[in-house]
């Protein structure tokens, strides 16, 4: 019998997940009409959210979450831990539900605007101070090894998701996407959705399922692991499907409040494989064709001056 435990890690396409930091403008920001922050019920995990309608709801984040939805931006280029110094301890343990209303009256808010937005609650209802700090860190480039790409373009090169529709306030609802006439190509694995990532893990070894993905995508699985940004110079820009598997040495379990996976009975595993797993290093040469190679670069760094816990309405 094996010991495995599966997490179902769907990582979209569309999603970036290395962000540089908004600096903080000196001239005075938008801010919600009217706003609601309560500490999460005991026993409530993180949930999430962002903007729907005229609302911006988040439920069970930390006040470390809330800093990455104000504070970030999209780089499509690189993938890193949103990077914070300071502050006391709870901004990682607190959790609260928040709810914010916006005025529609001059229509759709694009992220740019709502991020100052959520910027001015924090910094309003957190009391929070806080400056961007540039350093030099090290970090890991993405190019394609010396053998060739190995992974594979997927059959059916569609757009996951149409250009230019971020996330806004004020938008009306999504419209209904007609299914498409044509006969396309059968996914590569048609148990997962087009466009997502989807990561098993067992005691021995993490396996990433990619199924018409960019590689960007594949960046946020290789931060868990690596443990420093990643900077994404392959050029590549078409979709690819692909099957990694390696030793998770250094990867936890990203829902997991206590770090790495606990094991658990599966009693439907397959045996275990007779070959060692390889590391992360060796897999992404070995299986996808790819390579990491040490350089430095540039982050920036939130730096938290002073928070307070916020009075409940």
């Amino acid at each position: 019998m094996r010991y495995t435990t599966k997490v179902a890690l769907l990582i979209a396409g569309f999603t970036l997940a290395v962000f540089p930091l908004f600096s903080q403008t000196p001239n005075r920001k938008p801010s919600f009409d009217v706003i609601s922050i309560k500490p999460s019920p005991p026993g409530n995990g993180p949930r999430g959210g962002g903007p729907r309608g005229d609302r911006f709801i988040m439920t069970g984040v930390t006040l470390k979450t809330l800093l990455q939805t104000a504070y970030q931006r999209p780089n499509p280029g690189m993938s890193s831990q949103f990077e914070t110094a300071g502050g006391p301890n709870w901004i990682d343990s607190d959790r609260y539900d928040i709810e914010a209303k916006a005025d529609c009256i001059a229509g759709p808010i694009m992220r740019e605007q709502y991020q100052l937005m959520v910027q001015s609650l924090v910094e309003d209802r957190f009391q929070l101070k806080v400056r961007v700090e540039p350093r030099e860190v090290p970090v890991y480039e993405l190019v394609v090894g010396k053998d060739g790409l190995k992974m594979k373009p997927s059959a059916d090169q569609t757009p996951i998701n149409p250009p230019g529709n971020p996330p806004v306030l004020c938008g009306p609802p999504p419209p209904q996407v007609a299914p498409p006439a044509e006969q396309r190509p059968i996914p590569f694995d048609p148990t997962k959705m087009r466009g997502f990532l989807s990561m098993q893990y067992s005691p021995t070894a993490a396996t990433a399922t990619g199924n018409a993905v960019m590689v960007r995508t594949l960046l946020t699985v290789l931060q868990l692991e690596a443990g420093r940004p990643i900077v994404d110079k392959t050029k590549l820009t078409e979709l690819y499907d692909f099957k990694l598997q390696f030793s998770p040495e250094r990867m936890s379990n990203p829902y997991a409040r206590g770090g790495p996976l606990a094991p658990a009975a599966d009693p439907n595993a397959p045996p275990a494989a007779t070959d060692p797993v390889p590391s992360l290093a060796t897999a992404i040469q070995e299986q996808l064709g790819l390579k990491l190679e040490s350089s430095k670069g540039q982050t920036e760094v939130l730096v938290i001056e002073s928070a307070q816990r916020p009075v409940e309405n």
